[in-house]
C-alpha cells in the first residue's frame, strides 16, 4: 500500500523520529479519539428499556434476505503512520483527503455487514503537496499524479447500543465496533497488500430514511507490495505499518423500514411468532455455539510449484471456535488454528524459516487468530425452516496469523464453504475447505516485493469437526419442540428417526478392533521397514485402517441421508493416510493396505451385526 519501511543497511531504519516515541504518540492519538467519541456517544444517547413485554424484545423478523440494507456516501482524511517515522509530523507528511462509498445491510439490530470502498489523494479540490509519506516516498505529487490509492474494507458491524442494551426503534444515536479486512492498491507505485483493523461507527438519525454518520479506524498493512526493497520485517506486531482515517458522510436506509408499531414488532401477531414470520431471538447470550476439530493445510508461497505441496506444503493442526448465530441467516464465529505444532511433516519445506524449516515445528508452529462471518446460503437462498437439518454456509474470514519462529503477525483474509448435518438437538458434524492469503511477512517462506504486482502467498485450510450448541439454539427447535414452546421437545424426540446410536456405536468400536487385531497380525508376519527406518512394522499403515474402519461405518449408518456426511469420513480418514506418508512412517502401498483393511474390517463388522441382530 502507501508504507514502507526503508533499511539503510546497517539494519538501522531512516526516518524523521525515535520509533517507541512514534509508537506512543500514535497510541495514545487513537485511544483518546475513540475514548472521546464514546463519551460523546453515551452523553448523547443512553441504554433505554422498551416499556413493553419481554417477548417483543426477543424476536427476530425472519423475513428475507434483501431487507434493512443501507448506503453511505462521505469523505475522509486520512494519517500515514509508516513504520519508523515519528507521527507527530503527519501534518504534512501523512496527510490525505479521499472519498467513500459504502453498502451494508444489518441482519438484526445487534449486527451487520459492510462493504467499503475509499480513493484517496485524487480529489481536485482536496489535495496535499507535501504527502512526502505516500509512497513513492519523498515524492510529494507523484502518488496524486498517479491515480492516489484505493482500497476495498470488509466490516462487522457489532451494535453495542443494541448488543448490550436493548433495540429501541426510536434511538436516534448508534454506536458500532467493527473489526476489518480487506486489501489495498497504490497507483503510485502499482502495488498492493493485504490489511487489517479496527474502528468505531457512530450515526446519528436524521429521519426514518436518512442518517448522518462519523467513522474511525486505525489501519495495520503489510509491506510486502511497498517500497524500494523487499522487506519481510515488519508485520502488524510492534513494527506495523498502519494509517488512521477518519470520515464523515450521509447514510440512507434502502427499502422498507423495520419499526415497532404500538409497542409490537412486525411480524408478530398477539404477541405470538407467526408462522413463517418469525423466529425466537436473540438476547446476547442466546444461540451460542463451540467447535473443536482437525484440519489440514495446504501452504502455497509465491513461487513455488503447487502440484509439489505434498509433502513440502502439508501441515496438520487442531482448531476450536465459539460462535453465535444472530439470525438463521448470519453468524459471527470466533476461531483459533494451530498448525504444525503437534502433529509434525518431516518433508515440510515450505514454511518459515526457509532455511531451516523444521525449526517451525521446534518453535511451535503457526498460530491463526479469525473472526468469521458467516452466511447460510441454505437459509437465504431456500428460506428457513425450522427443522432443516443440512446447511450450506459461505464464510468470509479476517485476522491474524503468526509464524512463531519469527514472532512476528500479519493480515489474513480468505473464504470459504462449511457443510454442517444436525445429528441431534445440540450436537452437528461440519466439513470445511477454505483458501486464505496472508502477506510476504505472514507466511515467511517467499517474500513479494515490488518486482511482483500479483504474487500471492496463501494456503487452503480443509477440516472436519463436532459443534455443539451452549443451551437450546432457538433457531433449530427439534421434532416435536415449536417456536412458541421451545421447551416442548420429549424424551422420544432425542435422536432423529430411523438411526440406532447403541448398534451404531457398538459396529463402529468393532470394526475399529478388527481392523487393530489385523493389522497387529499382518506386522508380525510381513516385516517392512519403516521410510524412517525406526523399526520393520511398517506393512499395514495401522492408523490408517482403523480411521476407514470409522469412515465406512460412518457412511453405512448416513448414506442414505445424505452423501456428503460420508465424504467427510473418507476424506478426514484419506487424511490420516496422507500425513502417515508425509511423516516417514509408512510407504504408499502401507497406507493402501490399511485402506483396504479398515473397510474390510467394518464391512466384516456390519455384517455381522446384522446376522446378530436379524436385521
Amino acid at each position: 500500500m502507501m508504507n514502507m519501511r526503508i533499511d539503510n543497511g546497517n539494519g538501522n531504519v531512516n526516518g524523521n523520529g525515535n520509533v517507541n516515541s512514534n509508537s506512543k504518540v500514535m497510541y495514545r492519538f487513537v485511544v483518546g479519539l475513540m475514548l472521546g467519541l464514546c463519551s460523546v456517544c453515551t452523553r448523547a444517547q443512553v441504554f433505554e428499556t422498551v416499556s413493553d413485554s419481554v417477548e417483543t424484545e426477543r424476536v427476530v423478523v425472519a423475513d428475507g434476505f434483501w431487507r434493512h440494507w443501507f448506503l453511505q456516501m462521505g469523505l475522509d482524511m486520512t494519517l500515514q503512520n509508516p513504520y519508523g517515522y515519528d507521527f507527530a509530523k503527519v501534518f504534512p507528511n501523512g496527510k490525505s483527503f479521499g472519498l467513500d462509498v459504502a453498502v451494508g445491510k444489518w441482519f438484526t439490530h445487534q449486527v451487520g455487514f459492510r462493504g467499503k470502498f475509499n480513493w484517496e489523494n485524487r480529489l481536485p479540490l482536496l489535495k496535499n503537496g507535501h504527502a512526502n509519506w505516500l509512497a513513492p516516498f519523498d515524492q510529494p505529487g507523484v502518488n496524486r499524479e498517479k491515480g492516489g490509492y484505493v482500497a476495498f474494507y470488509g466490516d462487522v458491524l457489532l451494535n453495542m447500543h443494541n448488543l448490550f442494551g436493548t433495540y429501541r426503534a426510536d434511538r436516534t444515536w448508534n454506536m458500532s465496533l467493527y473489526p476489518r479486512i480487506g486489501v489495498n492498491y497504490n497507483f503510485g507505485v502499482s502495488k498492493g497488500s493485504l490489511l487489517a483493523g479496527i474502528g468505531l461507527l457512530n450515526t446519528y438519525r436524521l429521519s426514518d430514511r436518512w442518517s448522518v454518520y462519523g467513522d474511525i479506524a486505525y489501519i495495520m498493512t503489510g509491506s510486502g507490495f511497498v517500497g524500494k526493497d523487499k522487506v519481510k520485517g515488519t508485520g502488524t506486531g510492534s513494527n506495523s505499518n498502519g494509517y488512521l482515517t477518519i470520515g464523515l458522510g450521509a447514510q440512507m436506509t434502502l427499502g422498507r423500514i423495520e419499526r415497532l408499531k404500538n409497542g409490537r414488532i412486525e411480524g408478530l401477531k398477539d404477541g405470538r411468532i407467526e408462522e413463517g414470520r418469525g423466529v425466537l431471538a436473540n438476547g446476547i447470550w442466546d444461540n451460542w455455539f463451540v467447535e473443536v476439530g482437525l484440519d489440514m493445510g495446504l501452504m502455497n508461497p509465491y513461487g513455488c510449484n503447487f502440484s509439489k505441496v505434498i509433502p513440502k506444503g502439508l501441515t496438520f493442526g487442531l482448531n476450536g471456535a465459539m460462535g453465535k448465530w444472530f439470525t438463521p441467516e448470519f453468524t459471527l464465529r470466533a476461531r483459533v488454528q494451530w498448525e504444525n505444532g503437534m502433529i509434525p511433516n518431516n518433508g515440510l519445506e515450505w514454511v518459515a524459516p526457509s532455511d531451516s524449516p523444521k525449526d517451525n515445528y521446534k518453535k511451535g508452529g503457526i498460530g491463526v487468530a479469525t473472526l468469521d462471518a458467516m452466511l447460510n446460503m441454505t437459509n437465504t437462498i431456500a428460506g428457513y425452516i425450522p427443522d432443516r437439518k443440512w446447511h450450506t454456509t459461505a464464510y468470509l474470514r479476517m485476522g491474524l496469523i503468526s509464524q512463531f519462529v519469527e514472532g512476528s503477525s500479519s493480515p489474513l483474509m480468505g473464504v470459504g464453504l462449511e457443510e454442517t448435518y444436525r445429528l441431534t438437538d445440540r450436537t452437528s458434524v461440519y466439513g470445511r475447505v477454505g483458501y486464505q492469503v496472508s502477506t510476504s511477512e505472514g507466511m515467511g517462506y517467499s517474500t513479494t516485493g515490488v518486482e511482483v504486482a500479483a504474487g500471492s502467498n496463501g494456503f487452503f485450510d480443509i477440516g472436519a469437526g463436532i459443534r455443539y450448541d451452549l443451551g437450546q439454539n432457538q433457531f433449530y427447535p427439534y421434532r416435536g419442540q415449536s417456536l412458541s414452546d421451545p421447551q416442548g421437545c420429549s424424551q422420544q424426540d432425542q435422536f432423529p428417526e430411523g438411526h440406532n446410536w447403541p448398534r451404531f456405536a457398538v459396529s463402529t468400536l468393532a470394526s475399529v478392533g478388527v481392523s487393530y487385531a489385523a493389522k497387529t497380525a499382518l506386522k508380525a508376519m510381513i516385516k517392512v521397514e519403516r521410510p524412517d527406518h525406526s523399526d520393520n512394522k511398517s506393512f499395514p499403515s495401522g492408523h490408517t485402517a482403523m480411521a476407514f474402519a470409522v469412515a465406512r461405518s460412518i457412511d453405512k449408518e448416513f448414506r442414505n441421508e445424505s452423501i456428503v456426511i460420508p465424504i467427510i469420513g473418507y476424506s478426514a480418514a484419506t487424511a490420516v493416510g496422507i500425513q502417515r506418508i508425509a511423516s516417514d512412517r509408512h510407504h504408499w502401498y502401507d497406507v493402501g493396505a490399511g485402506a483396504v483393511l479398515g473397510f474390510a474390517s467394518a464391512e466384516l463388522s456390519w455384517w455381522l451385526s446384522d446376522k446378530l441382530l436379524n436385521r
